[in-house]
């Protein structure tokens, strides 16, 4: 066969297969509510900028500029693939001061640990910290609260997210000590201790909890986390949490199940799709790389994914 007809037959296959699945139908919808309070939510992020992360960041810039934003939630493995050694570390640069540099993107981002930072060093994630002044993470678990300030009360609820450190809630970690040293040493009684103390003492009228690994997924690699299902999920329930977000799937998921009024968000990933599966409880699903917008507004919220396009593809909203 022809040297050149070869080549282009392998780029071309490499094109077709190297990241995207698919790409998922426009809706028309606005995705933001006027005069609310939004913010971003973006996970698995570092692959120093291949596989649709620098496209997905222009967007996410780009976004953020035409709706205005607050902040950005960072659902976990913003460093693929080891994580980070210290906080000097190049992946910073690479992974993510460099990749995420829009105007509008040097608001706070608030981050939580996923299984590739538990690779490497994770007290180095948390260090850095004093290093960006972006990076605010001020625990493994902490808590976010949305206050309108004083003459918005008419515009938005209050809301407070939790955030949540779910590596070391998740069995099948410590059968892999060598690759994941720091699950040992976390105390997963303390911190559900904490998540149940604090949500059963939340007021807003909206929670949302934000986790890296999902309870209920459906895709060729992974299936629900049953460790999750066990020590999570019933937490959620009891204190009728509105909308639990993960990410670590790498597809875009909306979930709801029979008895509960959890939506359970897999939020895609900033780079890399995988196809999902649909299952009998998904709303809706796609391979689409990306990330998500939630706006906050009177008595509701609305959650809208956003392909790598700058496309929303899915949206749904909670009213109280």
């Amino acid at each position: 066969m022809n040297r050149n007809l070869i080549t282009v037959l392998l780029l071309t296959l490499f094109v077709t297969t190297s990241s995207v699945f698919g790409q998922s139908q426009k809706i028309d919808v606005e995705i933001a509510y006027k005069d609310g309070y939004n913010f971003l939510v973006a996970n698995d992020l570092g692959r120093n900028g291949y596989y649709q992360q620098k496209p997905v960041a222009k967007v996410m810039g780009e976004l953020a500029e035409d709706i205005g934003i607050e902040f950005i939630a960072a659902a976990g493995d913003v460093h693929h693939f080891g994580g980070v050694q210290s906080i000097y570390d190049p992946l910073w640069m690479t992974n993510f001061e460099t990749i995420y540099d829009h105007p509008e993107l040097m608001e706070d981002w608030y981050p939580i640990l996923g299984n590739h930072e538990y690779r490497g060093n994770t007290q180095a994630v948390l260090d850095y910290s004093h290093i960006s002044r972006r990076w605010v993470m001020p625990d493994r678990f902490y808590t976010k609260t949305i206050i309108p300030e004083e003459g918005d009360e008419d515009e938005y609820s209050t809301v407070k997210v939790f955030f949540i450190d779910t590596t070391p809630l998740i069995d099948k970690y410590y059968e892999e000590g060598d690759t994941y040293p720091d699950v040992f040493v976390q105390d997963t009684v303390q911190q559900l201790r904490w998540l149940e103390e604090e949500l059963a003492n939340s007021t807003e009228t909206f929670k949302i909890v934000i986790g890296h690994h999902p309870i209920y997924v459906s895709e060729k690699k992974r299936v629900d986390e049953k460790s999750l299902i066990d020590k999570l999920d019933p937490l959620l329930k009891k204190y009728n949490v509105d909308l639990y977000v993960a990410g670590h799937s790498h597809t875009f998921q909306h979930i709801t199940k029979p008895n509960t009024n959890v939506n359970y968000v897999v939020n895609a990933s900033a780079s890399l799709g995988r196809e999902p599966i649909k299952g009998p409880d998904t709303q809706f699903c796609a391979s689409d790389e990306g990330f998500s917008v939630i706006s906050v507004g009177k008595d509701k919220f609305k959650m809208t994914f956003i392909n790598y396009l700058g496309n929303p593809i899915h949206q749904f909203e909670v009213k109280k």
